[in-house]
C-alpha cells in the first residue's frame, strides 16, 4: 500500500509543479508587495492545514515578514495574506476571504478546488493555488478513497512560493 501511496504521491507533486508553476510565482510576487512596503505576511489555517502555517513560522527557514492571522481587523494596505484550507468550500475560510477582501487586503488561497461548488473562497481570492486534493489518493475494495494528503500538497505549494519570494527578494 505505502508503494502504491508514494507513487500516486509522485504524481500529485509532479501535476503540482506544472499545473500551479505560474500562480506560485504570482503569489510569490503578490507576498514580496508586503515585505517590499512596509506591510507583513499574515498566514492562517484551517484544520490540519495549520500544519504549513506552524511551517512557514517556525520551521528551520521562517518564511520572511510572516506572522500569524487571528484579527484581520488589524491589517492595512501594505499587509499580505496567505491562507490555506482543506477545501475551497471551507466556510471559515471563505468567511475570512470575505473580510480581507472587503478590506481591499490582497490575499493567496491555497486549497483544494471543488467543482461546481457554490460558495468558494477561489472567488474572493487574488491568486488561487490548486492542491489538486479533494479526495483520497487510494481506492479501498468498498469503492472508496483514502489517503488524503492535503497537507503535504499544501506544504509542497508553500514551498515553491517561498523558494520563488526568497529569490525574488535576493534579487532587490
Amino acid at each position: 500500500m505505502l508503494k502504491m501511496f508514494t507513487t500516486q504521491l509522485t504524481g500529485l507533486f509532479s501535476r503540482l509543479h506544472s499545473k500551479e508553476e505560474m500562480a506560485i510565482e504570482d503569489a510569490a510576487r503578490l507576498l514580496a508587495q508586503a515585505i517590499a512596503g512596509e506591510g507583513h505576511i499574515y498566514l492562517k489555517g484551517f484544520g490540519e492545514m495549520q500544519g504549513a502555517v506552524i511551517e512557514a513560522l517556525y520551521g528551520e527557514e521562517p518564511l520572511k515578514g510572516a506572522l500569524e492571522l487571528n484579527e484581520p481587523e488589524i491589517l492595512d494596505q501594505a499587509d499580505r495574506a496567505l491562507i490555506f484550507a482543506r477545501r475551497s468550500t471551507d466556510a471559515e475560510a471563505i468567511s475570512l476571504g470575505q473580510k480581507l477582501a472587503e478590506k481591499n487586503i490582497p490575499f493567496v488561497v491555497v486549497c483544494g478546488k471543488v467543482k461546481d461548488a457554490e460558495g468558494d473562497i477561489m472567488e474572493s481570492a487574488d491568486i488561487n493555488l490548486n492542491t489538486q486534493v479533494v479526495k483520497g489518493l487510494l481506492p479501498d475494495d468498498e469503492g472508496n478513497r483514502y489517503g488524503f494528503p492535503s497537507l503535504l500538497a499544501a506544504l509542497y505549494l508553500y514551498h515553491g512560493i517561498k523558494f520563488t519570494l526568497d529569490e525574488m527578494l535576493d534579487e532587490e
